[in-house]
């Protein structure tokens, strides 16, 4: 009974400091009531007030530090990066499911970046390009390469929250593009996912977002059947997905077609 007792408790300074957060329209970094106070003021023991302050350390609405008063938290994906991990590891997601996410997710963070993108953007973008060129035949880092890549697609959105969703993802991402990587048998194939984004970098640049969301779904596409045949080689168990049905393209410049 106690326990649950605490937990009524702490989730009601839980809630006080929310409150107090919104109803004095504080902003990262302004100093919120000290555990002494909240204590004093709800009659609430010193233990269970530290430990609702805790919790909301751990969920990023407050920043605590030594010898300095509580503050409103930034937004960070630190909150979110060990709950993604967890749902893997424990088998609760799927890599697959981390696929999935993501579709739903970039196929309009690259429509969102042909509009807001800076020449700063597309630059970065195509050095991560040209080094997942020079690193094909290294799994590893091409694979933290993509990773990288699709954050900086994340940035040039100039929505926050799309950043925010590819840190958090990185480690799950990173493991995803290792497993399609191991069912590609050539180094064709391979550079063949670089001319892909490549000519997602080409659509942005011209600030094309149909064309921008065309070659992403394509992406995606092929990255559920990297996946897929990553699970018929006994790598992952994964479930097939619908496959999607868009009208082939050729890339401006290149001698290849997209189809799937």
């Amino acid at each position: 009974m106690k326990a649950a007792s605490d937990s009524n408790l702490s989730k009601r300074v839980t809630q006080y400091l929310i409150k107090h957060i919104h109803d004095n329209d504080l902003k990262p970094g302004d100093q919120v009531p000290s555990e002494v106070k909240v204590s004093c003021e709800l009659k609430i023991s010193r233990g269970v007030v530290r430990q609702a302050y805790h919790s909301l350390r751990t969920a990023g609405i407050l920043q605590i530090a030594m010898g300095r008063s509580p503050r409103v938290g930034e937004l960070s994906h630190d909150s979110f990066t060990p709950l993604f991990s967890h749902a893997l590891t424990t088998a609760q997601a799927s890599i697959e499911d981390v696929l999935e996410l993501r579709v739903a997710v970039e196929i309009h963070a690259a429509e969102l970046a042909a509009i807001h993108r800076t020449q700063e953007h597309v630059e970065a973008l195509r050095k991560a390009v040209e080094e997942m060129r020079n690193n094909v035949k290294d799994h590893d880092r091409f694979a933290r390469i993509d990773v990288r890549f699709h954050q900086l697609l994340g940035n040039a959105t100039g929505n926050y929250l799309f950043e925010i969703f590819g840190r958090a993802l990185r480690t799950p991402l990173e493991s995803s593009i290792r497993t399609g990587l191991r069912s590609r048998e050539t180094l064709a194939q391979i550079e063949k996912v670089v001319d892909t984004h490549e000519a997602i970098v080409d659509a942005i640049e011209e600030q094309h977002q149909a064309r921008a969301r065309q070659i992403m779904e394509y992406h995606f596409s092929e990255a559920k059947q990297a996946l897929r045949a990553a699970s018929k080689a006994g790598r992952q168990n994964i479930s097939n997905g619908p496959r999607c049905d868009v009208t082939p393209f050729s890339l401006p410049g290149r001698e290849m077609i997209f189809r799937f």
